[in-house]
């Protein structure tokens, strides 16, 4: 498939899940690891972080991530919240499924409404699958790739009114180039540009990566 038909390209579960890697960060036993392996998904656990910059680099199209007993060594004070902090922080486009066994107060509430998604650990298997199979499919198409970026560039957008156009052709071309001299002659943070940039950078290659 060419580049500049990706955008158009419609792919289903079956066709994302045999490229997809799914990691889950737990220090127990993941319930559902050997039925999802059963089922056809290339999931990785670690009981701990063994490398954070693989957490945010698009190595991994979904995380699916413990609270409690996690992140000791990165975030001892919030372990999986601060882990899970971080990720988005950092690449707002990684996917992540956060899950715990138990309740949280308020105060946790504002890194918990980080995930895509927030499970009771006990949760079915099916249960799981939904959420796995929503957020796969949904990093087959640019616009998720856009919408973060969007949401990334928040009230600096007013300053890229054509920061959508140029990430549509940079999904269609798999060049970011055009979209990089626009964005850096633009924004005055470097830093948001850099973050801007990478969201789309990954979505071309995790669509490729689907692709394939």
């Amino acid at each position: 498939m060419t580049p500049a038909s990706r955008i158009e390209a419609t792919l289903t579960i079956e066709e994302v899940r045999k490229h997809a890697r799914v990691l889950v960060i737990d220090d127990h036993v993941f319930p559902a690891e050997k039925t999802f392996t059963r089922d056809g998904y290339h999931l990785e656990r670690w009981p701990y972080v063994k490398n954070l910059s693989q957490l945010t680099d698009g190595h991994y199209q979904l995380i699916l991530l413990d609270v409690q007993g996690v992140g000791l060594a990165e975030s001892p004070d919030k372990q999986g919240l601060g882990i899970l902090e971080h990720i988005k922080k950092t690449n707002p486009a990684q996917a992540v499924i956060l899950y715990s066994s138990d309740t949280y107060s308020v105060s946790s509430s504002r890194y918990i409404m980080l995930a895509d998604a927030f499970l009771d650990k006990s949760s079915s298997y099916v249960d799981y699958k939904d959420e796995v199979d929503r957020l796969l499919l949904t990093q087959s198409s640019p616009g998720y790739f856009i919408a973060r970026m969007n949401q990334q560039l928040g009230a600096s957008a007013g300053m890229v009114p054509k920061a959508v156009r140029y990430a549509n052709s940079a999904f269609k071309s798999g060049k970011t180039a055009r979209l990089e001299r626009y964005l850096r002659g633009r924004l005055p943070d470097a830093a948001q540009a850099d973050t801007a940039l990478k969201i789309v950078s990954i979505g071309i290659s995790i669509i490729a990566l689907f692709l394939k």
